[in-house]
């Protein structure tokens, strides 16, 4: 289990990262350094860098109130480094789409798409789900970052801190 009060979790910080895929392991390796400070009683860091219904069983167990999900993506078209603060769609989610990304997921498919897609169809997700996500800039095979993920960090971590705080 992650770094907090596991027995009353009010806010659940999740990151969701690739280990050796350089911008893709942003999310685990943010909520490491974040798991490293002084957060109030209540607040959960964990490293959900795990299949969709594996996180559904740790949002079942804890039953945060609040989800900040923390990743970074591939998103076709979009500028690398750039920040995206968003709520998850609640609409229903399309039966072909949740087969296949479940499926991808019991095969050890790490994803923040699939994780969002799974749990929302599951009602795991809780009502006040924010997602923080950075588009890749290097998305190959190695660590570290490329120059326009690294310049984000920051202001991720600030926005991660800005919803913790938020009432």
């Amino acid at each position: 289990m992650g770094v907090g009060d596991a027995d009353h979790c009010r806010v659940l910080v999740g990151g969701i990262g690739l280990p050796w895929r350089r911008d893709l392991d942003l999310g685990r390796v943010l909520v490491g350094d974040l798991a490293g400070r002084q957060w109030p009683d209540g607040i959960v860091v964990e490293d959900l860098s795990y299949s969709a219904h594996r996180i559904m069983h740790t949002l079942q167990e804890l039953e945060p109130l609040r989800l900040i999900l923390v990743a970074a993506t591939v998103r076709e078209g979009g500028v690398a480094g750039t920040i995206r603060r968003y709520r998850p769609d609640e609409g229903p989610v399309d039966p072909d789409d949740l087969i296949a990304r479940l499926g991808e997921s019991v095969g050890g498919v790490i994803d923040l798409d699939h994780t969002l897609i799974v749990n929302r169809h599951f009602g795991t997700l809780p009502k006040d789900t924010v997602v923080i996500e950075v588009v890749t800039g290097d998305d190959a095979f190695g660590v570290g970052y490329s120059d326009e993920v690294d310049a984000a960090l920051p202001r991720v971590a600030e926005l991660v801190r800005q919803e913790v705080q938020r009432e």
